[in-house]
């Protein structure tokens, strides 16, 4: 058996713990919970945010799946209880609170508990710590912020960090940063960004065949969900494109369907052949540009378009701007402006990955739209783009995988509680 190794005493946490006693307030109604269930239990403690109790959640899922006779105790306000899967126990959480991190402690006896964020809560990893259970951190980022906290506050995480047995975290910056900030590297892993698959918009498969035979011979590309103040580039990009491969088709969908009236009314009038949804219902051979005009249809669109240009991201106010995944799950190349919004993310991981193609204007994306007519640099967009999509869910399952090794390894050697000193 290996010898327990320990951190370093710390002042600056024990400080921490000291006044935490001196604050705590009652503690937890432990009668008011249930006994503790037989066999190995964790207790989870999501951080609070949206997409750190998200990560965390399907972290819980896989565990579950993997060792479905695991006990899990998860902190969580009554208003997340419902997300939680059927046999999870749930408790509010304890915060700071020393009686209540106590309490939870002596009830529940976890085998290990596990944080999930960006979360470094100096009270609970310290007693926890002090009471033998063994700490893990999932999906841990951390800000750049965190490389200048003060003096203090750097050696209060130092602290902190020495006392976790495993760390995944999120992203190689983060492990870049918390190597910065002290902790052994033989004991942090990058999990990756979690993310559950989207689903695959549906369509009509019966119609998707028939206007894919229609339009087998012909380049297509998609400008989804289009506001008005981003068709003249939109058209634009099409007249562009269209220099490289003359019989190319637009199929454009305006954001507000409404619009398509007055949209059809102009490119007539600028001399470009305009077929409808709601009028043709499929493109001709002679059709340059389709109106999509309908909001409903977007899984279909996305299948037949090989390439999508991602409507509104050249900075036009949009109310309701679409997710890049949706093209990204259906095999469809993506291109983008720099207004990603309140997709900043999603973008930033397929541009990283190969997966999308960012542009600055209508002449860019002209070009762009006429470079990726080639198959095969628009499967290897859409390819990278399709395993983003579901490489979420692997990073959640590696995550999940992780953690229930180590309670495996402890079982056997409960000896190490830590990764070593910081």
């Amino acid at each position: 058996m290996r010898s327990p190794v320990r951190p370093k005493a710390s002042l600056l946490l024990w400080s921490r713990i000291a006044l935490a006693r001196l604050v705590s307030g009652v503690p937890l109604p432990v009668p008011g919970w249930r006994a503790r269930p037989e066999g190995e239990l964790v207790w989870l403690v999501p951080d609070e945010s949206p997409d750190g109790f998200g990560a965390a959640l399907m972290v819980l899922r896989r565990m579950l799946k993997m060792r479905p006779d695991l006990q899990v105790v998860v902190s969580a306000p009554e208003a997340l209880g419902p997300q939680l899967p059927d046999g999870v126990l749930r408790i509010d959480p304890a915060g700071e609170n020393l009686s209540n991190i106590r309490s939870a402690l002596r009830h529940w006896q976890p085998d290990a508990v596990v944080l999930s964020g960006a979360q470094l809560p100096p009270t609970l990893i310290g007693e926890t710590f002090e009471a033998g259970v063994p700490l893990l951190s999932i999906d841990m980022t951390l800000p750049e912020a965190a490389l200048n906290p003060g003096f203090t506050q750097r050696r209060l995480m130092r602290a902190a960090l020495s006392r976790l047995s495993r760390i995944s975290v999120r992203d190689a910056a983060s492990m870049a940063l918390i190597g910065r900030l002290g902790a052994d590297p033989a004991h942090v892993e990058v999990g990756g960004l979690m993310s559950e698959p989207p689903e695959p918009l549906r369509c009509s498969e019966a119609e998707r065949a028939s206007i894919a035979a229609q339009t087998r011979t012909r380049p297509v590309w998609l400008a989804a969900s289009v506001p008005a103040a981003e068709f003249p580039a939109v058209i634009e990009a099409h007249a562009r494109a269209q220099r490289h491969a003359h019989r190319m088709l637009l199929i454009l969908a305006p954001e507000r369907p409404e619009d398509a009236d007055d949209l059809a009314e102009t490119l007539t009038d600028q001399g470009w052949i305009v077929e409808r949804r709601s009028v043709e219902g499929e493109p001709d051979g002679d059709a340059q540009i389709f109106l999509a005009d309908d909001a409903d249809e977007y899984g279909l669109w996305y299948r037949v378009a090989p390439v999508t240009w991602m409507g509104g991201t050249f900075g036009a106010e949009t109310p309701s701007p679409r997710s890049p995944l949706e093209p990204a799950a259906l095999g469809s190349a993506i291109l983008h402006g720099p207004g990603t919004g309140p997709f900043a993310a999603e973008y930033a991981r397929l541009d990283a990955a190969r997966a999308a193609r960012a542009v600055t204007d209508e002449t860019a994306l002209g070009d762009a739209v006429a470079d990726l007519m080639a198959a095969d640099k628009a499967a290897m967009l859409a390819h990278n783009a399709w395993a983003v999509t579901s490489g979420g869910a692997g990073a959640a399952e590696a995550v999940a995988r992780m953690v229930l090794n180590y309670l495996d390894d402890s079982a056997e050697d409960p000896g190490d509680l830590t990764g070593g000193a910081v």
